[in-house]
């Protein structure tokens, strides 16, 4: 179920994301994470198209080995120089998803950046694996409006209460704020990733 969250802020990427580093990491940020027979890293030609096949079972229902949910939300920009919150109504894992990308794909040492990790793609070749990350991210829990921050130095992600939970406030009406981001969100993006924000997106898309 989860909760829903606002974010406000992004990541700086140095150097910026090339094209094969912006094509993979867009695909594997709008497919369901689910634990695909080709592995982790797997990403299907069509991202938003990728729909569960009966014959698959439980296994679309269970995440990919060593990811943290079946949605990561964490989304690059076009032009690959920041990374910030695609949008969805909920995203659990936002620390870990995020840990996860720098760990695997982007940081100098990356997982992938070793040819004979099972189940990397081609795509792995055009990487660099030289990236820094810095910035921050606020979060906003609707539930409980819990403020917290998630701050990047040198690839080093820290996560901290900036105002503590207040329990009084469950179930009580939104905030006009809240109100005018539900409006703005994409139809269908409740609990699902893979949502552009208009900033994200490419200018006269």
């Amino acid at each position: 179920m989860g909760y829903t969250t606002d974010f406000i802020g992004h990541l700086d990427i140095r150097p910026a994301l090339n094209a094969a580093e912006i094509g993979y990491l867009t695909a594997f940020t709008t497919s369901r994470r689910w634990r695909r027979p080709s592995g982790p890293y797997a990403v299907p030609p069509r991202p938003e198209e990728d729909e569960p096949a009966p014959e698959l079972g439980h296994d679309f229902h269970v995440p990919a080995d060593g990811q943290p949910g079946l949605w990561c939300d964490w989304q690059v920009c076009w032009d690959g120089c920041c990374l910030a919150y695609a949008g969805s109504e909920r995203f659990s894992g936002v620390v870990e998803w995020l840990r996860y990308l720098l760990d695997h794909f982007l940081r100098p040492g990356a997982v992938v950046a070793d040819g004979s990790v099972p189940g990397r793609v081609p795509a792995f070749d055009a990487f660099t694996f030289d990236h820094v990350l810095d910035g921050l991210v606020v979060g906003s829990r609707r539930d409980n409006k819990q403020l917290f921050g998630i701050e990047v130095v040198d690839n080093h992600v820290t996560e901290q209460v900036l105002r503590r939970a207040d329990r009084r406030l469950r179930g009580a009406p939104p905030l006009p704020y809240e109100t005018a981001i539900d409006r703005r969100r994409p139809a269908g993006a409740a609990g699902r990733g893979g949502q552009v924000l208009p900033f994200l997106q490419r200018p006269g898309a």
